[in-house]
């Protein structure tokens, strides 16, 4: 019973050391590549007889990221902001609603790729629920914002009656993202979903005919990430 105290007595500090260590706060920097692939969240499109396709809701197009971050942490706890560098790719089809002959013989299905360049700044908060020396799972989530350079946007339309479409972008959107992270040792994997709070697109216009076409996207991104955290 003596040696039992004793033993206790011994790794008491210890204990005690290694619980007030992890409640010191620590900056960490890391960084991260993933994919990144576009939903569409109740999307509308209508120009002149074209209407969207609500049957091709999910992107078959994939985009990249690369993101620098800082992590700031206390226990469990954590802040991470990011500065996400991305290169986005839309496709949408649409229908040929038109009561024409033209339209009835035409074979070719209108569709509109776009291709982005953006930086996105996430802000997160997230909790390790499993916190070992070399595993770690965590859940996060907050606010995203997305900069989009619209002056750098590769858009094609194809198979319209217009040869001159053309889709104004909002620069700024906003989304809220939640993740789950694995980390094993210093190496982690994020799978991460953001649901679009603002529409990304403002209208489609076609300057030779004088005309402009109202539309509504919000964008949902499912994304994949590896990264190493120092």
């Amino acid at each position: 019973m003596r040696n039992l105290i004793v033993c206790i007595l011994m790794l008491l500090p210890s204990t005690l050391c290694a619980q007030e260590c992890d409640k010191r706060l620590r900056l960490n920097a890391g960084l991260k590549v993933g994919f990144q692939a576009i939903t569409y969240n109740d999307p509308s499109f209508c120009i002149d007889g074209y209407a969207y396709n609500e049957n091709t809701i999910q992107s078959n197009r994939i985009g990249y990221t690369i993101s620098p971050f800082l992590r700031l942490s206390r226990g469990r706890l954590y802040l991470q902001a990011e500065t996400a560098f991305g290169i986005t790719r839309h496709s949408f089809d649409f229908k040929d609603t038109r009561e024409s002959s033209i339209a009835n013989v035409n074979p070719n299905i209108p569709q509109y790729d776009l291709k982005t360049y953006c930086l996105q700044v996430p802000i997160l908060f997230g909790y390790e629920f499993i916190k070992q020396d070399k595993y770690g799972m965590s859940f996060f989530t907050g606010p995203r914002t997305k900069f989009t350079f619209t002056s750098q946007d590769k858009q094609q339309f194809r198979h319209f009656s217009y040869d001159d479409l053309n889709e104004v972008l909002e620069k700024k959107t906003y989304y809220w993202e939640v993740g789950l992270g694995v980390k094993i040792y210093n190496v982690f994997f994020d799978f991460v979903y953001d649901m679009g709070l603002t529409d990304a697109s403002r209208y489609i216009e076609a300057p030779k005919a004088h005309k402009q076409f109202k539309t509504k996207r919000k964008d949902n991104i499912l994304s994949f990430s590896l990264g190493v955290i120092f």
